[in-house]
């Protein structure tokens, strides 16, 4: 028997289980996802539900990349990379407007934002492994 995980396409697999392990990371590790997002860390001791919300939306987003690849759904596979294209380009300016001095600014974390959507973008024109 063929286990239904080996029949699914490469770029749903693949960014699935990105968005899974970093939803995971941000609900598990809350101070930590504050640097890996470019966010400084709020000076109270417990993490600002943002960040929470923000695993809940990668958490979601892992699964319908897995769930629409094994249904071999490609249009919907497209239609969630667009949407993810568009929550990274928010992430870019978040990151650029609240990232303080470390993080924010034209000399911070949001290009690495940003290039990614437009990657995801590109991949979702071109149909690259779908």
């Amino acid at each position: 028997m063929i286990y239904p995980f080996m029949c699914i396409p490469t770029s749903p697999a693949f960014l699935g289980t990105a968005l899974l392990g970093l939803g995971l990371v941000r609900l598990f590790a809350p101070k930590q996802a504050y640097r890996l997002f470019g966010l400084p860390l709020r000076p109270s001791r417990s993490p600002s539900p943002f960040i929470f919300a923000n695993a809940g939306r990668d958490i979601a987003l892992g699964v319908a990349f897995i769930l629409l690849g094994l249904q071999r759904n490609f249009e919907g596979v497209r239609a969630v990379l667009v949407g993810t294209l568009i929550a990274a380009q928010v992430d870019a300016f978040t990151v650029f407007k609240y990232g303080g001095e470390e993080f924010g600014g034209w000399s911070g974390k949001w290009y690495g934002h940003s290039l990614g959507g437009l990657i995801l973008g590109f991949i979702a024109w071109k149909g690259w492994g779908l």
